[in-house]
Parts: structure tokens; sequence; C-alpha cells
């Protein structure tokens, strides 16, 4: 891509976000173009500035950060979000990639660790903390077959039939990041390690017709 990418900041902590404003300032390929502090502030300043990334907590006042992701993805699906939190817990996960994100990552993470993820990202990555997704995996693990809800018994069922992210997306009128978050947790939920396991997961659990 040309020029800088762009970076808008949102957490309801200032030493936080002036923190991250001074360490990206040093790296010549980003630029901070906006801080945010609460989660209403950074969606207008979303639709306002048109980032590349925008880096949020996940606990905000106003918005919490999954419904700020909702709302900008619905409106600039190609706008990447990327949750920063201090919660690892496997709700905390589950609710960011549900609603979208692209990226989840714990604070504690070092500067060129952070750089590395935010350009995997850029390429069209999704990135997501091993700890943290380590947590969601031992808490699905827990649950049973009956715990699977509708909108995962029909991505179940598309997933059999061999449609792409493209084409459940189409068929259930989400984003195509969105179906790859979700199809993502299917796959933590059932031990799967792809797509062909986890449709044979679903037959012979009986979970589709």
């Amino acid at each position: 891509m040309s020029g800088k990418i762009r970076v808008l900041l949102a957490d309801d902590h200032p030493l936080m976000t002036e923190g991250l404003r001074l360490t990206i300032s040093t790296w010549e390929e980003f630029e901070v173009v906006g801080v945010a502090a609460d989660g209403a502030d950074t969606v207008e300043l979303a639709r306002t500035l048109k980032p590349d990334i925008v880096i949020l907590d996940m606990q905000m006042p106003k918005l919490s950060g999954p419904e700020v992701i909702r709302r900008i993805k619905s409106e600039i699906p190609d706008m990447r979000a990327v949750a920063l939190t201090t919660f690892d817990d496997a709700e905390t996960v589950r609710s960011a990639m549900e609603a979208g994100c692209n990226g989840f990552l714990l604070k504690v993470i070092e500067p060129e660790s952070l750089r590395t993820s935010l350009h995997s990202i850029m390429e069209g990555l999704n990135v997501y903390d091993k700890d943290a997704m380590v947590h969601l995996k031992q808490n699905l693990a827990q649950q049973t077959k009956a715990d699977f809800t509708r909108r995962e018994l029909e991505m179940l069922r598309f997933v059999c039939q061999g449609m792409t992210n493209t084409e459940i997306a189409d068929q259930l009128g989400l984003r195509p990041g969105t179906v790859k978050n979700l199809v993502s947790l299917l796959l933590s939920k059932t031990g799967c390690i792809s797509r062909v396991q986890l449709a044979r997961y679903a037959v012979d659990h009986h979970l589709v017709d």
C-alpha cells in the first residue's frame, strides 16, 4: 500500500493511549491520526478520519469495544479493528471475534510484536493472542452439543455444503471477515483443525440434516 498506515487509538486510560501514540510515532510507516476516550467518540472519529486500523480497548464508557467494532464494520467493512486489552477470558475473546475484530492482542505485547501484528493484519490476516485462544478453547471444550446456537448450526450446514466464507456471508448477510471469525470459533469449539474435519464432526454428531 502507498503512504503511511493511519491508526486511530481508543482507550479510556490516557496513559495507555499516550504510551501507544509515542511508541507508534517512532515507526516511520505508521501515523496516529486520532485518539478517542470512549466508544461513542471512537465510532465518530472512525467515520470522520477513516483510519486504516482502529486499536481499541474492549471495555470503554458509552459503547463497549465489541459494539464499536460492529458499528465500524457495518459502515466501513474494510477498516481493520484490533482489540488491545488486559482481558483474555473466553467471553471477551468470543465477543470480540463475533463482532468481527481482525486482531485480539493483550496489552503486555512487546512493541515490535505489535508492529509485526499490525502489518500482518493490514495484509489481510487475522492475528489472535495465543494464550487468549487457549483460554477460549478450554472454555468451549467444556460445552456440549446442546450449546450450539442457531447461527452456529447454520454455519455448520453451509460448511458441510462446501461453501466459501464469501458465499456464506452472502447467505447470512454478514461480512466475510465475520464469517471467518465464526468458523474459527467453531474450529476451537469442536477441537477440529480444518473445515473438512469440522464438516465430519457436524455429520458424526448429527448437528446437520
